[in-house]
């Protein structure tokens, strides 16, 4: 039997991979297998370096996809915490792994993404020290995704809550696939 993914989507310092570490510990605690594919270890893994023009970026995107596609194989759960900002990477990571995909928006304001910026990031595309910035650059926007298939917004909601609301939405949405069948 394949696994399933869960696609977390959101700004740098959304909640992304806080969001995800909790998850994987409650699937795990519950008797799942489950791994987690964080954006900066697959960035830092890589041979070929790259950078992050929107094509660098589409192109770790697609390489996320692929890793998915081999840890579905033997990982109950397979969770994907990357900013992913382009529509054209979520659309083909859905065609690629439905119906086993399921993605989520972790939504939360810029302001509060600059908060909890414990990389620096932001305060650098400030100074002018790093470009193409996604959702401060104007060259990689993020793109709100239209085909989420939840929400968190976490301006408010705690890592634990999220996780809750979260874990609840999968329980839904697995419910769902086995009537289906």
């Amino acid at each position: 039997m394949m696994g399933n993914v869960l696609w977390l989507t959101g700004l740098s310092g959304s909640g992304k991979s806080t969001l995800a570490e909790s998850i994987l510990t409650k699937l795990v605690e519950n008797g799942s297998t489950a791994t987690l594919i964080d954006g900066d270890r697959v960035r830092d893994a890589r041979e070929k370096r790259l950078g992050f023009s929107r094509y660098d970026i589409e192109q770790n995107g697609f390489h996320v996809v692929q890793l998915c596609e081999k840890e579905i194989i033997t990982n109950d759960y397979v969770i994907v915490a990357v900013i992913t900002p382009f529509e054209t990477v979520r659309k083909e990571a859905r065609a690629r792994l439905e119906p086993r995909y399921f993605e989520i928006f972790v939504s939360t304001s810029l302001d509060i993404c600059k908060s909890r910026d414990t990389k620096g990031l932001y305060r650098k595309a400030e100074l002018g020290e790093i470009e193409n910035l996604v959702g401060v650059s104007p060259d990689v926007l993020f793109e709100v995704p239209g085909s989420a298939d939840i929400t968190i917004d976490t301006n408010e909601a705690t890592v634990e809550e999220g996780a809750e609301i979260l874990l609840s939405s999968i329980g839904k949405w697995l419910h769902g696939q086995e009537s289906e069948r």
